[in-house]
């Protein structure tokens, strides 16, 4: 009885290797940018509730947020949550409360917010560096993300 060889050896190819690296490397290309957005987006929604949240626990206008929390608050990403009282301001002249693209200011009895995930945030919310703030604006009629004011 002859034994037969088969003509081809079973095993793979380096095109074949070379496919399943291109994607594997595309798949993981398309899902870290996806994860990273939900992420980013669970963190800012998060970030919208606790802000509202601490509005409806301000029923004064401390000077900061520790007399009413025994720890500063943080936000998703780590970093203490803003605050400046505006309306008791013990000198009104010294304040520099955050304003609008037209520079008005957002509220006239407190700013709270959160400087975001880049923790770089100046006064004017038309600079880049406050453009994933979220924001407290319209004096309390307005939460959410700078970009949405």
């Amino acid at each position: 009885m002859h034994s037969r060889t088969n003509k081809y050896i079973h095993g793979i190819t380096l095109v074949e290797l070379a496919i399943v690296i291109l994607v594997a490397v595309l798949v993981v290309g398309t899902a870290i940018p996806a994860y990273v957005y939900l992420v980013d987006k669970a963190r800012t929604k998060k970030t919208i509730d606790e802000i509202s949240e601490m509005q409806r626990d301000i029923n004064r206008y401390p000077d900061n947020l520790n007399e009413i929390y025994p720890a500063p608050p943080v936000d998703p990403w780590g970093n203490t949550y803003k605050f400046l009282n505006i309306k008791d301001a013990a000198n009104p002249g010294v304040i520099n409360p955050r304003t609008d693209n037209n520079f008005k200011t957002l509220n006239v009895d407190y700013d709270l917010y959160s400087v975001g995930s880049d923790a770089l945030s100046l006064a004017p919310l038309g600079a880049i560096e406050s453009r994933d703030d979220i924001i407290r604006g319209k004096n309390g009629n307005f939460v959410g993300i700078v970009i949405d004011y």
